[in-house]
């Protein structure tokens, strides 16, 4: 069942993104944004330093494709017909049917409403398509733009989680975001982001 629900990832689409499966055509602009040193300042990915960093997490992605396993949509802008970043799910426990939402996106398009557009139908697949009840999302406690994002698709803040990861060196404190299915179901609106 697992194996039939990442064999071709679904093509998602909203009113301004098409969310796909990544190409290697994709590399340039990959490296576009993912070179850019503000885009991961607080995320656990370091900076692109050279188009072999983005080949390098490009194989990577395709590998977990062939293997039918979990890995991102690249977000395709459809007027610029450009990649301006990723959003998946992570870190995905089956048995206790929850996952965790991750995303990335050009600080071209960042304030603009594209990444909850974006985090929306993927949500909506996790809970249709793979049958989740709980979809969890993290930041660390800087990062309030990430946190604007999951307070704007409807995710629930349950705490801090503290010196809950380890990246770049040095301990961080986690805000821990979370929706259920029965609130996202209940949530008509949702659909329509």
């Amino acid at each position: 069942m697992t194996e039939a629900k990442f064999n071709n990832l679904p093509i998602l689409k909203t009113e301004r993104l098409l969310l796909r499966a990544l190409r290697w055509g994709d590399a340039a602009d990959i490296y576009e944004y993912a070179s850019d040193p503000v885009v991961p300042k607080y995320n656990t990915w370091a900076v692109h330093e050279s188009i072999e960093d983005t080949k390098r997490f490009l194989r990577a992605v395709m590998d977990c494709y062939k293997n039918h396993q979990l890995a991102s949509w690249g977000i395709l802008h459809i007027a610029d017909n450009k990649i301006i970043g990723t959003c998946g799910l992570a870190n995905w426990i089956p048995d206790q049917a929850r996952a965790e939402i991750g995303y990335a996106l050009s600080r071209n398009y960042w304030g603009q409403g594209y990444m909850p557009e974006a985090v929306c139908p993927v949500i909506t697949f996790g809970f249709r398509m793979m049958k989740l009840n709980r979809i969890e999302g993290r930041c660390i406690i800087p990062n309030t733009a990430s946190a604007r994002v999951m307070e704007k698709v409807g995710m629930k803040f349950e705490g801090v989680l503290r010196q809950h990861l380890f990246a770049k060196g040095s301990f961080h404190d986690v805000r821990m975001y979370s929706v259920l299915k029965e609130e996202w179901t209940a949530s008509a609106p949702f659909e329509k982001r």
